[in-house]
């Protein structure tokens, strides 16, 4: 696997995905926590949004991986500043 195949599969927003996952590993690990299922309410669109974002700007921009990482990047961070901002 060279370089430039590993920079197509970590992106900023595949990064975000896994955060979906693990918060979906989370609520699966503690079943005996309070509220437990907002584990899986919140974690299920964290995982699959970014992962279909993801396809979509990759074939937008052409499996270019330096475009892809700034559109992701860019999007990554107006995503947190708004989150920030909530």
């Amino acid at each position: 696997m060279n370089i430039s195949k590993l920079f197509s599969i970590v992106t900023p927003l595949t990064l975000a995905s896994l955060m979906g996952l693990i918060m979906i590993g989370t609520g699966i690990v503690n079943t005996g926590r309070e509220n437990n299922v907002l584990q899986y309410f919140f974690g299920v669109p964290f995982m699959v949004g970014p992962l279909i974002l993801h396809f979509l700007i990759r074939i937008v921009c052409l499996k270019n991986n330096v475009i892809i990482w700034v559109v992701e990047g860019l999007l990554v961070i107006v995503g947190y500043m708004a989150f920030l901002r909530m």
